[in-house]
């Protein structure tokens, strides 16, 4: 069995990039028979120069591009609707992506996947596609960009988060159900530091305040955004394979079996990932002793090199040396004649 993807992304950061590229990699890397028909984003070229480096690294790969701005889609609205661009905008989405679908239906897919991809997908495109959404939260966690969900998990001191991967219904099309998630503990020894910090700081200031005046710089922040870092790329990848395998399947596009048993909640691939992330920082720790490996080996040849080097210089000087014992002895030849 062979799996066809298109992927969605608005291509807004370096952290949107990094998904795609190093998936695609893993992927690769893993053998998986799946193929990536295209990467389609709602942003065009010239619009954000980091959108422009993403989009340019996808075409150094190889895989299709599409791309129509949802951007300058909403501004022709705007100017067809009043002759004038105002902010009152009607429900624009259902005709753009209609034209979307215009665009990619070139190439068939099996999974539309969105990855940080902004604008709500219609209930239509998800009749025509299976939909799958990636979520950087649990199945019943928060909503809202990366940023938000964050905010909020501290907002309310949640115990845990995680990160989740939805197939979208034609009568939910903003989460559907949930397919597979992976969900780590923020309160455990690693984070007490951080949550520390954070209680010292909003002694003197409210949390409204730290995100106006730090923001992201917050070390609570950035510790949590990390840790769910580490597992995004894995869960989105080993549900690929599951879904591959057949481990994971859909029936009617509204209900999840994970290994032919009905999972109303997702499968939960927590101990997948750890064992994945395990198991690829064990492969990383032996590139590195090999490296080490083959780094003393070619210190050895050359250390081999310099001896043959000083037995070549002997050899000269034994050469030199017996070049002049003749020519002394052919001197007293000459003397004694």
């Amino acid at each position: 069995m062979s799996l066809t993807i298109g992927w969605f992304t608005t291509a807004e950061d370096t952290k949107a990039h990094d998904l795609f590229t190093n998936t695609y990699n893993l992927i690769q890397s893993l053998g998986l028979d799946v193929n990536i028909a295209y990467l389609f984003c709602n942003r065009q070229e010239g619009e954000d120069p980091k959108t422009d480096q993403f989009l340019a690294s996808v075409k150094d790969l190889g895989i299709n591009l599409i791309t129509h701005s949802s951007q300058e889609f909403q501004k022709g609205m705007r100017s067809q609707t009043t002759g004038k661009e105002t902010d009152a905008l009607p429900d624009w989405q259902q005709e753009y992506h209609n034209q979307v679908v215009e665009k990619i239906s070139y190439y068939p897919i099996d999974i539309a996947l969105l990855v940080g991809y902004t604008p709500a997908v219609t209930a239509e495109f998800i009749k025509k596609y299976t939909t799958l959404k990636f979520r950087p939260a649990l199945p019943n966690g928060p909503s809202g960009t990366w940023p938000t969900i964050i905010w909020q998990l501290i907002g309310t001191r949640s115990a845990e988060t995680g990160v989740t991967v939805h197939l979208l219904t034609e009568e939910d099309t903003d989460r559907g159900i949930p397919v597979a998630y992976c969900n780590y503990p923020i309160k455990k020894r690693e984070f007490s530091s951080f949550w520390q910090d954070l209680d010292r700081k909003m002694k003197s200031h409210s949390l409204a305040q730290l995100i106006a005046t730090e923001g992201e710089n917050v070390p609570l922040f950035n510790a949590i955004k990390e840790a769910g870092e580490d597992l995004e790329i894995p869960l989105i990848t080993l549900t690929i394979q599951d879904l591959l395998s057949g481990v994971i399947k859909f029936e009617d596009q509204k209900q999840v079996y994970c290994n032919n048993e009905l999972q109303p909640s997702g499968c939960c691939l927590t101990r997948e990932v750890e064992k994945f992330l395990i198991d690829q920082e064990e492969d990383e720790v032996e590139d590195e002793e090999d490296d080490e490996d083959e780094g003393d080996e070619g210190d050895d040849e050359y250390e081999g090199d310099d001896e043959d080097e000083g037995d070549d210089e002997d050899e000269g000087d034994d050469e030199d040396e017996g070049d002049e014992r003749d020519e002394e002895f052919a001197e007293e030849e000459v003397e004694t004649l």
